[in-house]
């Protein structure tokens, strides 16, 4: 199994393109299962829940306070999607959803007219 796609081991996700599709598999949720097309998303981004403030006080009272979670957001031509990412390495989000932004740009401008 090739780790630079998966942002959780347990339970398992993880997210990559092949084949010109983005799939992602969760297996904490199996509503965030999907293979879409690259050329039906106009990009990716990570929305990040907490503040600065929001960290400080979950530190000092972090067990009396809800646990939040980041939100990785697929922006279609006529809409979008959010999943939530409970306990995922954001660092290592952060580098696919560049790599892939990266694909769509790139394939996006190999299919326009010049």
């Amino acid at each position: 199994m090739n780790d630079d796609k998966i942002i959780r081991k347990k339970p398992l996700f993880e997210f990559y393109v092949e084949n010109r599709h983005l799939v992602i598999r969760n297996e904490d949720y199996i509503k965030d299962n999907c293979v879409v097309k690259l050329n039906s998303i106009v990009h990716l981004e990570l929305i990040r829940s907490l503040s600065l403030f929001d960290k400080i006080v979950e530190v000092i009272i972090g067990f009396w306070q809800d646990s939040k979670s980041d939100v990785l957001r697929i922006n279609f031509k006529n809409g979008f999607k959010d999943i939530v990412l409970t306990n995922c390495d954001i660092k290592k989000t952060e580098l696919i959803i560049y790599k892939i932004n990266r694909l769509i740009l790139e394939q996006e401008n190999n299919t326009k007219p010049i």
